[in-house]
C-alpha cells in the first residue's frame, strides 16, 4: 500500500531527478573530465548565471556527484567514468535518453487529457536521434544479454532473425553462446550502423548479417529457426502486431520458434511495478503503443499460427515468452 508519505517523498525525488538533468544538460561531466573548476569558470564555460551554477554545483556535490575542495569543484570518479565525453566508458545513449525523456515526461498531463498526436510521428526517421537511440539500446540490454542467451541457446539458435535488432547486443550474446548459429539483423540503416560499430571487431562478426529495412515493409525470407522480437512489441497496436506476426510465421521453419522479450502485465495490469509505469512511458512515446500481458500476448500469437508457449521471468519486471509456429 502506498502511503502518503512515501506519495509525497516520490513526488519530492522530482527535486533531485531535476538537478540530475541540468547537470547532464549543461554537460557538467565533460567540461570538468578531470579537472577542477571554480564555480565562476563552470558559469563562463557553460555561459550561465553565478548565482544559477554555483547552487546547482552546490547541489551536485551533497549528491556526490561531484567533490568539492578549497573552491574548486571536480567530478566524482564514477561520474567521470560514464557521464564524461571523454571517457572512453561514456554512455553517450542513456545520456541523450535521458535528457530525450525529460522533455517528454512533461507532456504527460496534456496527454492524457487530450490524447496523443499520431501525426507527430510520421514522416522520416531522424538519423541523429536513432543513432543516439540505438547506444541507448545497448547499454540498457547489457545487463540482460547473457540471461537471455542463456535461455534461447537450451536449444540450437540456428539460422535467427532478430527483428529491430538495435545494437544486436541480444544476438552477439546468443552467438557467443552457440557457435553454429548465425544471424539476421533486421533494423533502420543508422541502427545497423551501431551494430557495425559495436561487433564488427568481434570474432561472431563473420555469422552476422545485417538487413537494413522495415518491419512492415521489408520481406524477412524464410527458412529461419528463430525470430527474435525483442522490445518491439510494446511499440505497436494489437493489429499491428499480429500483421508481424503473421509475417514471422511464413519466415519460420515448421516447428520454429519466436521469442519475444517484453515488459509483461499480470492480467489486471498491476504488476510487475516496472511494466505499469513502462505503459506510461509508451504512451508518450509512440503512436499506438501499449505493454501487454502474458495473456494477450499469446492470444494474439495464437490468432496467428503459434503454439507451445513457454514463459520466462527476467529482472527488472522483463519477462521473455518463447512460442512455435504450429
Amino acid at each position: 500500500m502506498l502511503t502518503l508519505k512515501q506519495f509525497t517523498e516520490t513526488i519530492d525525488r522530482l527535486e533531485e531527478a531535476r538537478i540530475l538533468m541540468a547537470a547532464l544538460e549543461f554537460k557538467i561531466f565533460s567540461i570538468l573530465r578531470q579537472k577542477k573548476m571554480t564555480a565562476r569558470q563552470m558559469a563562463q564555460h557553460t555561459k550561465t548565471k553565478l548565482d544559477g551554477m554555483e547552487p546547482l554545483l552546490n547541489a551536485l556535490t551533497s549528491m556526490q556527484a561531484l567533490r568539492y575542495d578549497k573552491g574548486r569543484y571536480s567530478s566524482a570518479p564514477h561520474m567521470y567514468k560514464y557521464l564524461c565525453e571523454s571517457s572512453p566508458h561514456y554512455q553517450k545513449g542513456t545520456t541523450f535518453l535521458k535528457l530525450e525523456k525529460n522533455d517528454e515526461w512533461a507532456r504527460l498531463i496534456d496527454i492524457i487529457r487530450k490524447g496523443r498526436n499520431v501525426s507527430e510521428y510520421e514522416g522520416d526517421d531522424d538519423p541523429g536521434f536513432r543513432h543516439c537511440f540505438t547506444h541507448a539500446m545497448h547499454d540498457r540490454s547489457g545487463p540482460f544479454a547473457q540471461d537471455i542467451a542463456r535461455l534461447v541457446t537450451r536449444k540450437p539458435a540456428g539460422r535467427f532473425l532478430d527483428l529491430g535488432a538495435g545494437p544486436g547486443t541480444y544476438s552477439a550474446a546468443i552467438l557467443r553462446k552457440d557457435k553454429k548459429a548465425r544471424a539476421t539483423l533486421l533494423d533502420r540503416s543508422t541502427a545497423l550502423k551501431v551494430a557495425r560499430e559495436l561487433h564488427a571487431r568481434s570474432s561472431i562478426w563473420p555469422r552476422i548479417e545485417l538487413k537494413p529495412g522495415d518491419l512492415f515493409e521489408t520481406a524477412f525470407g524464410e527458412n529461419y529457426d528463430t525470430v527474435f522480437y525483442s522490445n518491439i512489441l510494446h511499440v505497436y497496436n494489437p493489429e499491428q502486431n499480429k500483421k508481424l506476426f503473421r509475417k514471422m510465421k511464413k519466415a519460420l521453419v515448421k516447428g520454429g520458434r519466436v521469442v519475444l522479450v517484453d515488459y509483461f502485465h499480470t492480467l489486471d495490469y498491476s504488476r510487475p511495478y516496472e511494466a505499469a509505469l513502462f505503459g506510461v512511458t509508451m504512451l508518450l512515446f509512440t503512436a499506438t503503443g501499449k505493454t501487454y500481458s502474458y495473456d494477450e500476448t499469446e492470444n494474439l500469437l495464437s490468432q496467428t499460427g503459434f503454439h507451445k508457449f513457454r514463459r520466462f521471468p527476467l529482472k527488472e519486471g522483463a519477462g521473455m515468452l518463447v512460442a512455435f509456429k504450429k
